[in-house]
């Protein structure tokens, strides 16, 4: 398997090993059983269907520290070294308490990848997601991983210039990450190249989540198990259902850190108390649980416990394992003096790391009901509750934080304008790369609006100029006029106005196409066949461009397909040089009715 490079190299693995752990040779005397299995794809004896079938070996990339490769015995645990894990109707519900009950070092690889696929495809067979964690899916995941590598890093050049995206974490927390957080001391060289590639990589392929500070961290912890090419899948699909695994936005990493807050203060309202006094119930107080997943406040063992838990449960464990760790300290909480949300996490973490500290017994509170025999029990939200509680608190958290103060900068315009004449002829352009919705939050008050789109397989730029808004209808609804234009920005740049027809067969309905909208897509231009001169799906990810009546334009995507991919999707409106202001959009007089009669 690959192991952090474009080519393959094989997986350590050690035959004289007892021990399921990193680097103990003692035999633990329970009775270990080494894995055999093909040591990596490109052997011959590859080819057996039973090796196929086997899980993958974990590999430290971070620090290549040996795994052996033993599974407890029978009797101590239900792991073995294929699939399925489990069987029958209860099978989710006992993977569960068996990743609760942690994972072998040896499995976790093959573990961590099957269950994040499985939450985040859920309709899906169980057996497609498993087969992500065998020998044969090794193939097509190194495959993957060496075509985005060669989009991100186009050049050999460029990873020796590759710094580390912060995705939102600050400046100490990202020295803090390379440091000390991840096993008390330094990631070596080999590891942070490994860590900026595979960030490096989730930036350029997913720039739609422009603010998601638990993925640097999450990313290291991969590593400790997995090669480049698995970190970078599992985090995939983590970013790709968010809303099981991560907040993918600020606005979301607030509106999680409230509903912590709400259930902090209706399980343990006295607790609650104190932290809201000292700041720890805050969104930045509560940065060692929603920013650095823990590794700030607990030994290093008990956060890869965690990692266990979470990639099978998703984001609830966040809540669960926060909760759980602040009420098992109350009581020594009680005795100090913790003024401010530093010393109070500061005071947890000395908690955690002493000989008090049980990871056993915080699983147990973590999974248990809140209350005694004088106070109501309390069970823990159900995951929809937690959900429901999310979503109720975006409000609050839209009017408390801008989702434009971001501590990453956007990425380079796609327009063809140097960056120092972008201000003087264009707005600061909108970057929209999650729905079609957010397209509409953006433009829906602002006419003459340049529309960018780049295609992920050429690279190519490709947009529209509309002379109105776009706004969102239930059905699609055609509007616009003679203004609008489609165009080729790079390569070969060309522009394709609008221009009556001559021919009388041609209707004005099909002809007068200009801007077409709906709920679900898009466009300018139409055909008969129903294709458009440009058109965007609901999500902005695809999009097709054919020859459109009236405006006479070559497919934008190129004659080979009509269909192409879509990368960033980059929205400008016109302003005047002289002021900055806009020609026309929600500060025109037209859009201000205060004073209105």
């Amino acid at each position: 398997m690959a192991a952090g490079v474009r080519n393959s190299v094989d997986y350590p693995v050690d035959s004289s090993s007892k021990s399921a752990g990193k680097g103990n040779d003692d035999d633990n005397g329970t009775g270990a059983r080494r894995l055999e299995r093909a040591a990596a794809p490109s052997s011959s004896s590859d080819n057996n269907p039973q090796k196929q079938d086997l899980f993958v070996l974990s590999h430290d990339t971070l620090r290549s520290t040996k795994i052996y490769q033993t599974l407890p015995s029978t009797a101590t645990g239900p792991w073995r070294d294929h699939p399925p894990i489990f069987t029958g109707p209860e099978e989710r519900h006992l993977l569960k308490e068996a990743c609760r009950g942690g994972v072998p070092p040896a499995l976790r690889c093959a573990v961590w990848i099957t269950s994040v696929i499985r939450v985040s495809h859920c309709h899906r067979p169980k057996s497609l997601s498993e087969e992500y964690g065998t020998v044969k899916r090794v193939p097509s995941i190194e495959h993957t991983w060496n075509l985005v590598l060669d989009q991100t890093f186009p050049e050999r050049d460029d990873e020796s210039m590759a710094t580390i995206p912060d995705f939102g974490l600050h400046s100490e927390d990202v020295t803090s990450l390379l440091e000390t957080s991840h096993g008390g001391k330094p990631i070596p060289p080999q590891g942070r190249k490994s860590l900026t590639r595979v960030l490096c990589v989730m930036r350029h392929m997913h720039s739609g989540i422009d603010y998601a500070p638990l993925v640097p961290d999450l990313a290291a912890i991969l590593l400790n198990y997995m090669p480049e090419a698995y970190v970078y899948t599992t985090l995939r699909e983590m970013v790709n259902d968010h809303s099981r695994f991560l907040p993918p936005s600020k606005v979301d990493h607030y509106s999680y850190c409230r509903t912590f807050a709400q259930l902090m203060k209706k399980m343990h309202p006295a607790t609650a108390r104190e932290m809201e006094d000292n700041g720890a119930l805050t969104p930045r107080g509560l940065d060692p649980i929603f920013r650095r997943f823990f590794t700030t406040l607990l030994p290093y063992e008990c956060v890869l416990r965690i990692m266990d838990i979470f990639t099978i449960e998703g984001a609830k464990v966040l809540f669960r394992f926060g909760v759980a760790l602040v009420a098992l300290y109350k009581t020594e909480l009680k005795s100090m003096n913790t003024p401010d949300a530093k010393t109070f996490w500061l005071r947890l973490r000395e908690y955690a790391h002493s000989k008090h500290f049980s990871f056993e017994r915080l699983v147990k509170k973590a999974y248990g009901p809140v209350g005694s025999k004088w106070r109501k029990r309390v069970n823990f939200p159900r995951r929809r509750t937690l959900a429901r509680m999310v979503k109720f608190n975006e409000d609050w958290a839209e009017c408390h934080v801008s989702t434009r103060s971001c501590h990453i900068p956007p990425p380079p315009p796609l327009g063809c304008v140097k960056n120092a004449e972008v201000e003087a002829v264009l707005a600061k352009p909108t970057a929209v790369r999650a729905s079609l919705s957010a397209f509409y939050e953006q433009v829906s008050k602002t006419k003459h609006t340049v529309c960018l789109v780049e295609m992920l397989s050429t690279g190519a730029t490709i947009g529209c100029f509309a002379s109105q808004a776009w706004v969102s209808h239930k059905r699609p609804k055609v509007y616009g006029d003679g203004e609008c234009f489609l165009f080729r920005a790079t390569p070969e740049a060309k522009c394709y106005k609008w221009r009556p027809s001559e021919d009388d067969t041609k209707t004005d309905a099909l002809l007068e196409q200009f801007q077409v909208s709906s709920e679900t897509y898009i466009a300018m231009g139409g055909n008969k066949d129903g294709s458009s001169g440009l058109r965007l799906n609901e999500d902005l990810t695809k999009g097709e461009s054919a020859p459109a009546v009236g405006f006479n334009n070559d497919p934008l995507a190129g004659s080979e397909s009509d269909m192409f991919e879509i990368g960033l999707v980059e929205v400008y409106r016109l302003v005047r040089e002289i002021d900055g202001r806009p020609v026309d959009g929600e500060d025109d007089p037209m859009w201000n009715l205060d004073g209105c009669r």
